[in-house]
This record gives C-alpha cells, sequence and structure tokens, in this order.
C-alpha cells in the first residue's frame, strides 16, 4: 500500500485533489441531479457489463503478472487509465460505430504526443506549484472552449487565452528540457518504461471487449426491433434473427445495414419467400428510407 501511494507523482496529487474537490462540489450543489446521475451509471444493463469489464482486466493483469510485467507501482497507473481511456471507451460505444473507428484508436497510440505526455508526466514542479498550475490552465481551456462557442465576437479574448496557454506549455517545456538534460537517469528506468507502455497496452488489450459491447449492442437493438412487429410470426422472427446473426456476424458496417434493413424494409421481412438469401445480399448495402 505504501508503494502504491508514494508511486503518485505531485501532478497526479494535484489532479485527483481538485477532480475529487469538483466531484463533491457538483453532488451537493444539486444533489437530486447528482443522485439520478449516479443511479444511470449503475443501471442493470451497464453494472453486467462493469462486472464483465472487471473480470476481463483481471485476466489481462493476472497474464501481466505471471509473465513478470506488472507490479504494485503500475496499479495507479492502471487507475489512471481506467477512470479515463478505459470508462471512457466503454461509455462512448455508441460513438464507435464501424471498424474504422477502433483503428483510429490505434493509431491515435502511434502519435507523438504520447511520448511527450509522457516526458513531461515524469517531470514535476513542487507540489504546491502543481497545485496552482492545474486548475488555472484547466480553468484557462474550458474558457477557450467557452469562448469558442461565438468564435467571431470573441477573436481578441481567445488569442488572448491561447497566448496564456502557450507560455504555460512554453515553461513545461523549457523545465522538462532542462531537467531531461541535467538528468536523463531520472526518465529512462525500467520502472517508468513499464509506466509508459501500460496505458498503451491496455488500450490494446481492451479494444476486443469494446469491438464485443458494440457488437452485442448492435444486435440488441435490432432483435428488440424484429421482436416488437406482431406482424411476424415467432418463426418468421427466429428465422430473420438467425439470418442476421450468420451474415452480419462481427461485421460493424453489416450489423448498421441489419437494424437499418429492421426499420425500413419491415415489408420485405414479411413477405420475402427467400428471406434468408435476401438478408445476406442485402446487409452488404447501405440501407436507407425508400421515399
Amino acid at each position: 500500500m505504501t508503494e502504491f501511494l508514494e508511486s503518485f507523482s505531485n501532478r497526479e496529487i494535484s489532479i485527483v485533489f481538485w477532480t475529487l474537490l469538483i466531484v463533491v462540489a457538483m453532488f451537493f450543489v444539486n444533489i437530486s441531479a447528482s443522485t439520478h446521475l449516479i443511479k444511470s451509471f449503475f443501471a442493470k444493463q451497464l453494472t453486467y457489463i462493469y462486472c464483465t469489464m472487471a473480470l476481463y482486466l483481471s485476466v489481462i493483469i493476472y497474464f501481466l503478472y505471471s509473465i513478470g510485467l506488472w507490479e504494485t507501482s503500475l496499479f495507479k497507473d492502471f487507475l489512471f487509465w481506467l477512470l479515463t481511456s478505459g470508462f471512457v471507451m466503454l461509455l462512448s460505444f455508441n460513438k464507435l460505430k464501424s471498424n474504422n473507428d477502433f483503428k483510429n484508436i490505434l493509431l491515435k497510440l502511434l502519435t507523438v504526443n504520447i511520448i511527450l505526455e509522457f516526458i513531461a508526466g515524469n517531470y514535476n514542479f513542487s507540489l504546491i506549484k502543481e497545485m496552482l498550475l492545474i486548475p488555472f490552465a484547466t480553468l484557462i481551456s474550458i474558457l477557450v472552449i467557452v469562448a469558442q462557442q461565438k468564435k467571431n465576437e470573441n477573436e481578441k479574448v481567445i488569442k488572448f487565452l491561447n497566448l496564456i496557454l502557450s507560455y504555460i506549455g512554453f515553461a513545461i517545456f523549457g523545465y522538462v528540457l532542462y531537467r531531461l538534460i541535467k538528468s536523463p537517469s531520472e526518465l529512462f528506468t525500467v520502472k517508468n518504461l513499464k509506466s509508459f507502455f501500460l496505458s498503451p497496452l491496455l488500450t490494446i488489450l481492451f479494444i476486443p471487449f469494446v469491438f464485443l459491447v458494440v457488437a452485442y449492442s448492435k444486435y440488441e437493438q435490432i432483435f428488440m426491433n424484429i421482436n416488437r412487429y406482431k406482424f411476424l410470426s415467432k418463426n418468421r422472427k427466429s428465422q430473420i434473427k438467425f439470418a442476421f446473426l450468420k451474415s452480419g456476424n462481427l461485421n460493424l458496417e453489416y450489423l448498421n445495414n441489419a437494424h437499418n434493413i429492421t426499420i425500413w424494409r419491415k415489408a420485405e421481412l414479411q413477405n420475402e419467400e427467400k428471406i434468408k438469401s435476401y438478408i445476406r445480399n442485402e446487409i452488404k448495402n447501405d440501407v436507407k428510407f425508400k421515399g
């Protein structure tokens, strides 16, 4: 436990402190809305996914431990990944509509920004400076986003705020460069190497789970549409479901088309004699409303 607590850097302590403070403040500002949000987050269907996710990640951690890549200090990095990348990927599964969306996630892991963020994250200011820097930089970033909603009216404000962020960025870059030149041995350690590769490795290993959640969600929507159609017999519904499973498989583009078929091709689902052949051919096309 001591090793775990000592693994937190000044910047991470600052981020955790301010995040918890904001979450607690938001909860007490509107208790009823916060309670509703918590209930929604732990909805029955999502709870099943969380439990399956916990089991899946436990297997990954055990695997890393069994091959000698896991140590107690990495649990902190795991928690940060889980509360940011992990849950963001899982809870935004509705936005993952095609196989290309998953390819884009992998491509982001190959960007130079990841290396720069890792280097900057390993060289922190004092705790007091970090406690002041984090909320200040966050506030400026939020103000930029708000100002950009009316870009023409706030052009001078946006330039000024971006200038402040640039100064902060250059200050951090200069400090990191100074520390890196002065003592490069602080960065290039086995522990830091494991920490650097853990996040992208977890993301890569987590993608299959999210992919299956997306596919399951799409099949659930398809089957719900079929089940609510009273004009289809029970046997007909089973035939259609089996045809979608066989032809759609785990191809997300096909499953998107299958969902559209259940909405825009009701007559064909009811009357088509060779339903399996029809679905096998139609699922490959971009199905739209026939006006």
